[in-house]
């Protein structure tokens, strides 16, 4: 062998020694200043003239990335054994589709990086997927179930979960960290909402496309500006925070990339993007681009909803000093997405229009700091800003059955209104301008004790979310549309406080042999404080949150693996001031056809919802598995226990408006009315207003399974089989107040109190990917078969029985347990059909989806797509509603094309 490249690092204690030489696979050239870079240990050195290289690594199992310019990167995972001289032969191609071993699914890793759940998807995944948002790549994960793209309307991520009510997806969407180069994307500030009108459900979304108070619209970030994405579902690392359900780690397309062009087709979208980069950053300084542009409508044979989404990213990365031991990247990013349902040119009555646009604007940084010549300690600071401009914007034509009085006090008082017209056109804006800032200081070491490797690491964390929008704005005298007296006022964003969390951690990784098996251990401990007011203590609270992971090597390749751990998720900035209520009811109101003569006395109550109690919510979770990975074969099995409670919700609560009601004296002509000093009579009004709360609970159970096999046959390179059974239980710790009875023709008595039912869903889902890929055609053919299994569904702990009321004067009432089911109130026992409580039992479901990736000489790459080949949509009668529903997504396909230019 020739001599082997230099590390740029020495090390005195014992490691493993890794050489390899890297190929072109093509010709079997060697390939010179090839670039191998170690992620786990942020280590790397380069090929010398023949191609060979060599480097020492902590024992266990460490992957390489290989990087040259204008061809694929390529991957490499080593088993690193201390005393022993491992070889590895790398080849790379051009395309990925001409290499021997490629990933075109999503694949279960374990590592000491990450030694929880975590399934990685790479760049050649993405590409085969042919994904137009985040959330087609999800569907690759263990449970999760195939659909049709689209980008018609907001998309989130429900891991871990089935779907059962709104607020368990709102919370594990919430919960759900999203993190670009280790840099958190934060729509804690997002006030993009609306006031709900009573007849809508409590925290109903606003005409407008938002993700107010929910988590990222997956819309956002394009699948062509990332290189790769890991998945953490199990217990993530204690420097991953202001997260419950899991992180998600992007790293952006960077480094020395060939000019690559792309355009996609299918019937509901046109996307192109453009990427091109020089340098790989350490040796040299490493600049990139990426942009993308992408046209979405919901129905081709019409373009009323549209979607528009523009998208540019560059990087900037380089490596200082003699021996490279500082680093820095710089990424700025500017994208503007447009989500719009124009007129309808048939619609003369209402003529609605509603518009969604988000200007995003971000410079971040990443920096780091290798102490001593072996590399071992080191320190990193990551920064951030990001500014957005936020306009949602509505209109339409409101009708109201007579003229109606309308005031604009702002505060609790008595005044003089006006009227206003019964026919006018409405429109309002929400103008949000939400400023993110981020720091992260964070200190690693590396040392060895025996055949351990320890890595302790220690940081500190601070995020600011901030709105200094115009807010949401309107003509007072045109109104949205509202009911029941309930009153509305413009509102501003200016004197919404900051949320400000300040985060410490500390954690220790540790793995290496005993008894000649490997053990790695994960411990850490966060602590969170929620708007600081000293040390120890958050305005909304604090949360300590120890995290464990550990694994064990049974047989070599089999390991054991546990954990435990708790994360929590601070309240955004509209559930923590969702802005004051108003309530407009009438004293007096005198209306004649001239106008000299019209009178309208209002009086006006203002709700300040006190959010003061308001706390981060918490999953506590637990999860045990087996993994094996040898000789081409990898299993997963995991068990996982996740149970989220005080996640938010909207809860419907009444307000006693106490007012007087006043009679004229005489109607002098053209004059107003004169009215009587001394009320006639004094009453109270019930309104309704909805108000955040932590009271609800999302409890997740299940078992997941993951496998890859390489049979190496003919007609199968590789076969991949996944899937989970998942129980979901949601429902709600408060009370419901039954407030549908204020809005009929007469006031009741009393109004019930009730305790919310819960909900609970499972499903067992399995997909089967094989996959044909021919290295010499660059060709790859994937079939998926996903068949549902089980998926059932049933409302569970309903109790029909009222635990109290409130009364027609706003007072209210608890009832003693032991009196809830007495005749004496059966008036406001809540009346279900035998139907509301029955199960649903859905027969199992099957669907075929085929995706083809083909590369070309000169550079091109086309990929082509069938979702739900056989058209496969059977019908299912709800035992519920007795209503027909139709399963699985239409058949739909879609067209990939792609061009390099290569030197």
């Amino acid at each position: 062998m020739a001599v082997a490249a230099q590390p740029l690092y020495a090390q005195t204690s014992p490691l493993a020694r890794v050489c390899g030489k890297v190929t072109e696979r093509a010709t079997d050239e060697a390939l010179p200043s090839a670039v191998i870079f170690i992620p786990a240990f942020d280590m790397f050195t380069t090929t010398d003239p023949d191609g060979n290289f060599c480097v020492q690594l902590p024992p266990g199992k460490t992957t390489l990335r290989v990087t040259h310019l204008g061809m694929a990167v390529a991957e490499a995972e080593v088993d690193a054994v201390v005393g022993e001289e491992l070889f590895v032969e790398i080849r790379m191609s051009f395309s990925a589709l001409y290499m021997e071993e490629i990933s075109v699914t999503a694949r279960a890793v374990h590592s000491l990086e990450q030694p929880g759940t975590v399934s990685r998807i790479g760049r050649e995944a993405i590409e085969h997927t042919q994904a137009s948002s985040l959330a087609d790549l999800f569907e690759l994960l263990p449970g999760q179930l195939s659909g049709t793209p689209a980008l018609s309307g907001p998309r989130q991520s429900l891991l871990r979960q089935v779907p059962t009510t709104a607020d368990a997806a709102r919370a594990n969407a919430l919960g759900t960290g999203f993190f670009i180069d280790g840099i958190p994307v934060s729509n804690n500030a997002n006030l993009q909402d609306d006031v709900t009108i009573l007849n809508a459900a409590p925290g109903a979304q606003p005409p407008f496309a938002s993700v107010a108070g929910r988590g990222l619209d997956l819309r956002e970030i394009p699948p062509d500006l990332i290189e790769s994405l890991e998945v953490i579902q199990g217990i993530p690392s204690a420097r991953f925070g202001d997260i419950t359900t899991g992180a998600v780690l992007l790293q952006s397309r960077a480094g020395a990339i060939a000019p690559q062009l792309r355009f996609r087709f299918n019937p509901n979208l046109i996307d192109a993007s453009f990427t091109a980069g020089r340098g790989d950053g350490l040796r040299e300084t490493g600049l990139s681009f990426s942009g993308n542009l992408t046209q979405s409508q919901a129905d081709p044979r019409q373009n009323l909803d549209r979607y528009n989404r523009i998208s540019t990213q560059l990087n900037i990365s380089r490596a200082w000093l003699e021996n490279r031991a500082l680093r820095t990247n710089v990424r700025l990013q500017a994208s503007q997405f447009l989500d719009e349902r124009r007129r309808d040119p048939q619609d003369e009555v209402s003529k609605r229009v509603r518009e969604a646009q988000d200007r995003f604007f971000q410079f971040a940084t990443n920096s780091s700091y290798a102490f001593r010549q072996d590399r071992s300690h080191r320190i990193s600071l990551d920064t951030n800003i990001s500014l957005r401009q936020q306009r949602g914007f509505y209109a339409e034509n409101i009708t109201r059955f007579g003229l109606f009085p309308i005031s604009d006090a702002i505060s609790d008082t008595t005044m003089t209104g006006t009227f206003g017209s019964t026919d006018y056109r409405n429109e309002t804006t929400v103008e949000g301008n939400p400023l993110n800032m981020y720091l992260r200081l964070e200190y690693t070491n590396r040392f060895q004790t025996g055949s351990l490797v320890h890595r302790p690491l220690f940081g500190f964390e601070w995020k600011h979310d901030s709105n200094r929008g115009e807010g949401r704005q309107f003509d007072v005298l045109k109104p949205p549309r509202q009911n029941f007296s309930v009153g509305d006022r413009p509102r501003s964003f200016d004197d919404i406080p900051a949320l400000n969390l300040v985060s410490l951690y500390a954690e220790h990784r540790l793995a290496g042999y005993v008894a000649n098996r490997v053990y790695t251990l994960q411990a850490g401990l966060r602590f969170d404080n929620v708007v600081p007011e000293s040390a120890f203590r958050g305005t909304f609270g604090t949360v300590l949150a120890p995290r464990l992971n550990a694994s064990a090597e049974i047989v070599q390749g089999l390991n054991i693996r546990a954990g435990y751990g708790i994360t929590a998720k601070a309240p955004p900035l509209n559930m923590l001031f969702p802005g004051p209520r108003y309530f407009d009811v009438v004293n007096f109101s005198n209306f004649t056809t001239n106008p000299d003569e019209r009178l309208a006395i209002i009086t006006t109550a203002v709700v300040e919802p006190d959010n003061s109690g308001m706390r981060p919510y918490t999953s506590l979770k637990y999860e045990a598995g087996l993994f094996y990975d040898r000789n081409s074969i990898y299993l997963s099995l995991t068990l996982f226990d996740e149970r989220t409670s005080g996640a938010f919700g909207f809860t419907r609560e009444v307000y006693p408006v106490v007012f007087q009601r006043f009679e004229a004296l005489e109607f002098p002509p053209g004059a107003p009315p004169v009215l009587n000093p001394d009320p006639v009579e004094t009453r109270v009004f019930l309104g309704a207003y909805d108000l955040p709360r932590n009271s609800r609970f999302v409890n997740s159970r299940g078992i997941e399974f993951d496998s890859f096999f390489n049979p190496r046959l003919p007609w199968l390179s590789s076969l991949t089989i996944n899937g989970a059974f998942i129980t979901t239980a949601a429902g709600d710790d408060g009370l419901s107040i039954d407030t549908n009875r204020l809005f009929g023709t007469s006031v009741p008595d009393r109004i019930g109190i009730y305790t919310r039912e819960e909900t609970e869903r499972s499903r067992l889902s399995i997909s089967i990917r094989t996959i044909h890929h021919v290295p010499d055609l660059g060709l790859v053919v994937s079939l998926l078969a996903q068949t549902v299994w089980i998926d059932r569904d049933s409302r569970t702990a309903f109790n029909p029985n009222p635990v109290g009321f409130i009364t027609a004067e706003g007072e209210r009432v608890m009832i003693p347990e032991n009196q809830q089911s007495s005749d004496a109130f059966a008036d406001i026992r809540l009346k279900v059909s035998d139907t509301f409580l029955a199960e649903e039992r859905r027969p199992p479901l099957w669907l075929f989806n085929l995706r083809l990736s083909k590369s070309f000489a000169g550079g091109a790459q086309a990929s082509f797509f069938v979702n739900n080949v056989f058209s496969s949509r059977p019908l299912y009668e709800s035992r519920r509603s007795g209503t027909l529903v139709r399963r699985n997504p239409p058949l739909f396909f879609g067209f990939d094309l792609s061009l390099t230019i290569r030197s």
